[in-house]
């Protein structure tokens, strides 16, 4: 999604940075994950499924991290993936 079209309905997210290449949004109240941010697409933001009030409307184009993808995890495994490997 891209950061100029995210709102955020109440409050902004508290942004620290995860790793070398990458910065995570928490709510700044109860600590729950929101989103992450890259430093190679400071245009761009994922945001976690469980952010929205309804994401039966938001359908996944893409998996992220697939590499990593449990065994029984079967969740949109005809998607297209892309890749996660960290390179700094």
């Amino acid at each position: 999604m891209p950061c100029q079209s995210l709102t955020w309905n109440s409050g902004k997210p508290t942004y620290r940075r995860s790793s070398p290449i990458a910065q995570r949004g928490f709510c700044p109240e109860c600590g729950s994950p929101l989103s992450l941010c890259y430093d190679a697409s400071p245009t761009e933001i994922a945001l976690h499924v469980g952010t929205f009030d309804d994401p039966a409307h938001r359908e996944p184009r893409y998996n992220y991290g697939s590499a990593q993808r449990l065994g029984w995890v079967c969740c949109g495994i005809d998607l297209p993936d892309r890749d996660t490997e960290e390179r700094w």
